[in-house]
């Protein structure tokens, strides 16, 4: 029996927090993280029953090298660091992240209990590289002022993309999940017309319609993150990505959870790099890529034993 985290294949809510961590790698520290780790299902578990109306859920996954660490009598099959990758001005860099925690909710203060409790039971064994919280904003739109997310899976399908299977019987249940952090240069973004932006996203703005084939430019976003098998069947990934922003900065934290990293990783490999005929994601003049991390989250059985 393999239980999947509670936070991989519920919808959207309408708060997130990503904490990437790093972890002090003496035997005691990686003890308390081992044992920390264990207690993360438990203790969202018992908080969401407090709170039902939160609805809330977490993950806890590992980078590679973090894993090795923390559990080197087993690997997952295809647990690799992120790919980072860089052509002509775009870079989509890889930085450091051992461990990441994705809690969410409908409520940002139950987020944030959940984060302080587990927290203090790392204690001293991990420090915090990155914490962005995200947002819900408007209708489910990115910051762009687009619909963000049309494309994810639904019903059965969501655990299906995002859980691995028999392939992996070991580590049925987890999922590799990949982080990026992007800051949108809204300014510029803003200055575009509209039917300018929708030519770059390849959808209408104000009500999500997808162009046809014969509209849709080669270096529309949605054209570049879909990607085809051999077979013209879909690479799917299953998106937790969330708007964040303040004062000073504004984008889009994306996440990816699949059974494989290799979809996340032609799809980078699509917007980023610029094909035999020179095209490539034009989201990408608007939107910077400043972190890159990959990671696994394990079922909740292997995190107990």
């Amino acid at each position: 029996m393999h239980t999947p985290q509670s936070g991989i294949t519920p919808e959207a809510n309408t708060d997130a927090l990503f904490l990437t961590l790093l972890m002090n790698k003496d035997p005691a520290s990686l003890d308390r993280i081992r044992q920390t780790s264990a207690i993360i299902p438990e203790m969202t578990t018992k908080l969401a029953e407090q709170y039902p109306d939160a609805r809330l859920s977490s993950t806890v996954s590992f980078g590679s090298s973090a894993w090795d660490l923390l559990y080197p009598q087993s690997r997952p099959k295809s647990l690799r660091p992120f790919p980072e990758i860089e052509d002509e001005e775009r870079l989509a860099p890889a930085t450091a992240g051992d461990i990441l925690l994705h809690i969410r909710a409908n409520r940002r203060d139950v987020v944030f209990q959940l984060m302080h409790d587990i927290l203090e039971q790392f204690g001293k064994s991990i420090s915090v590289e990155e914490e962005v919280s995200g947002f819900r904003y408007l209708d489910s739109r990115d910051l762009t002022g687009f619909v963000d997310g049309t494309e994810n899976p639904t019903g059965d399908s969501r655990a299906s993309v995002a859980l691995v299977g028999e392939e992996d019987s070991d580590f049925a249940a987890g999922s590799y999940i990949h982080t990026q952090r992007y800051i949108h240069h809204l300014h510029q973004w803003n200055e575009q017309p509209v039917p300018e932006q929708e030519k770059i996203i390849g959808r209408t703005k104000a009500d999500n319609i997808e162009f046809n084939r014969e509209e849709k430019a080669p270096t529309a976003h949605v054209k570049r993150a879909n990607i085809k098998d051999a077979d013209g069947k879909g690479m799917e990934i299953l998106r937790h990505s969330m708007p964040y922003g303040n004062s000073k900065e504004a984008g889009l934290l994306f996440a990816s959870y699949c059974r494989t990293p290799l979809h996340f990783e032609l799809m980078l490999e699509a917007m980023m790099k610029a094909d035999e005929a020179g095209h490539y994601d034009h989201l990408m003049n608007f939107s910077t890529a400043v972190t890159g991390c990959a990671f696994f989250a394990p079922s909740v059985e292997f995190l107990k034993s």
